[in-house]
């Protein structure tokens, strides 16, 4: 049985902050969920996808 849960922040790190609070509310047999949701992200894969233009205009 497949759910989906998902954050939202003014980071990445405060969006999988929430995803993961909202994970521990939920109770379902044999339960099992990626614990390494936006990890690459936060280790750079952010800032490459906004150099490379895949993102936008980039914040200044």
């Amino acid at each position: 049985m497949p759910i989906v849960v998902t954050g939202k922040g003014e980071t990445m790190q405060a969006a999988r902050e929430q995803a993961y609070d909202r994970i521990d509310d939920i109770v379902m047999p044999n339960m099992y969920y990626r614990d390494d949701i936006g990890e690459r992200w936060i280790d750079g894969d952010g800032d490459r996808l906004q150099a490379w233009g895949y993102l936008g205009p980039g914040r200044d």
